[in-house]
């Protein structure tokens, strides 16, 4: 079985997601410029959702829907809308931590085939320090935070059912272990330039990547492949916040696109049929064996605006709107690592879904969430509810119409639901939330399999406000 006859094997629904960065860890057997390589499935199970660039952390946010962007007034508004650091007053350190489990189950009602892709995945979010200013009148606060904009870190698993027989089904199990990710160190500041407009920038460095080894059954044994991906780069968050009421505040935040530089290297190892019975190891990085690649990614822009009205102390309502420009991304100076043969190289393909016969889509997402604070003399206690709607980046089957006396298949984005809840409480100095996010879709794929994800999310965040009273 070559490398491509591998791939082709895997799931059919082997789609990269911004979490997974699939695009970088591709396996094909054919060399040169075309076709484009079959990804093999990395950690692609935290749900398309997470392409929203836009979508920032937090458990108070995520509780509300992620519906944060004209209502970001805590140390997580860098992430969000960077205008929003102008709300704070004290000194303050949060820090945030999430964990996931994730679900996808395909179908081929032609074959009969069942696959079942389970990931789980924790660690840390998001660290930050912030302090207030003034300049002259005008009071603001700047900040130094870490974010892990995509966590790699996870454990997984892909059974694949075949009905070989009735009495003896094929099945394979593949597993694959992920550490690290790609995280961000922002330098951020927001202010209160009049009672009605805030503003606030933050400048980013994007830098860290991931380790990833695969382990899958083969003929004759099994294939190890070990991946390590490192990106560097830089980019600008700016947003406002425009309270045209005391009641009411429109927020907006565009996030610039950047060029990405990538570092890649590649192991693998096969069981090859030969007479010494050896275990062929082969290795990869851009720029050995005579590839001299310089790989790069074209990250696209985000932008996004949201109103957030607040028409009792204790009541918020939010409702946002993202947009990412997934449409424009594209990764240059790709390879990847076959069985046998030289490198393919491919000189630039459409980042994420590395498919250049199918067009790569905008991702939007339509966010709505709920906030009431129930007071008891000293004791405060918010509970929060929210809804999101995703609208991914790739194409799926929406329809069938007839052209020509042939039935062809209608294609169109397809998009996920998802529901959120969440709860804080006030201690002294220390605010603790959780946040729970339901996320799924149904969808049929290309090849007209049928795909069912699901996403849990559970996010916990402390905030320390310092007070020399």
């Amino acid at each position: 079985m070559n490398a491509r006859e591998t791939a082709l094997s895997l799931p059919a629904r082997v789609r990269p997601v911004l979490i997974s960065l699939a695009l970088l860890s591709a396996a094909s057997s054919v060399t040169g410029q075309t076709p484009a390589p079959t990804p093999l499935p990395q950690d692609l199970l935290t749900l398309q959702g997470r392409s929203s660039v836009v979508q920032g952390s937090g458990a108070r946010a995520l509780g509300m829907g992620g519906a944060f962007l004209a209502r970001a007034d805590d140390a997580t508004a860098a992430s969000w809308n960077p205008a929003g650091l102008s709300y704070l007053r004290l000194p303050e350190v949060s820090f945030v931590y999430s964990g996931t489990k994730s679900t996808s189950n395909e179908t081929t009602p032609a074959t009969a085939e069942f696959t079942a892709d389970r990931r789980r995945g924790n660690g840390p979010e998001f660290l930050a320090a912030t302090y207030p200013l003034h300049i002259g009148p005008v009071p603001g606060s700047a900040q130094v935070s870490f974010q892990r904009q995509i966590s790699f870190t996870s454990d997984r698993t892909i059974d694949e059912f075949s009905p070989a027989t009735e009495d003896a089904p094929f099945t394979r199990r593949s597993t694959i272990t992920s550490s690290g990710g790609f995280d961000v160190i922002a330098l951020g500041s927001g202010w209160q330039f009049t009672n009605r407009l805030r503003i606030g920038a933050t400048l980013n460095r994007w830098f860290n990547g991931y380790d990833q080894t695969l382990d899958r059954p083969v003929e004759l044994g099994s294939t190890h492949q070990e991946s390590h991906y490192d990106l560097r780069g830089w980019n600008v968050n700016v947003g406002a916040i425009w309270t045209p009421t005391d009641t009411l505040n429109i927020g907006l935040v565009y996030k610039t696109a950047f060029k990405g530089h990538l570092a890649l290297s590649k192991l693998r190892r096969d069981p090859f049929p030969l007479d010494t019975g050896e275990v062929v190891v082969r290795e990869r990085t851009a720029d050995s064996e005579g590839l001299a690649l310089d790989p790069y990614l074209d990250f696209p822009a985000a932008f996004g605006f949201g109103a957030s009205l607040r028409p009792r102390s204790a009541v918020t309502i939010s409702l946002d709107y993202t947009r990412t420009r997934w449409s424009t991304g594209v990764i240059h100076d790709f390879f990847d690592l076959p069985k046998t043969g030289a490198p393919g190289v491919f000189e630039q393909l459409p980042y994420p879904t590395l498919d250049p016969s199918v067009p790569q889509e905008d991702t939007e997402q339509i966010r709505a969430g709920l906030e009431y604070v129930f007071i008891r003399g000293r004791l405060k206690l918010p509970i929060r509810v929210g809804y999101l709607n995703d609208r991914q980046y790739f194409r799926g089957v929406s329809g069938k119409m007839i052209v020509g006396g042939q039935t062809i298949n209608q294609t169109a984005a397809p998009r996920f639901d998802g529901w959120t809840a969440g709860a804080g409480i006030i201690l002294g100095r220390f605010l603790f939330d959780m946040a729970y996010v339901f996320e799924y879709g149904r969808y049929l794929d290309l090849q007209s399999t049928a795909v069912n994800d699901k996403s849990h999310r559970v996010f916990a965040s402390v905030i320390y406000r310092h007070s020399s009273h």
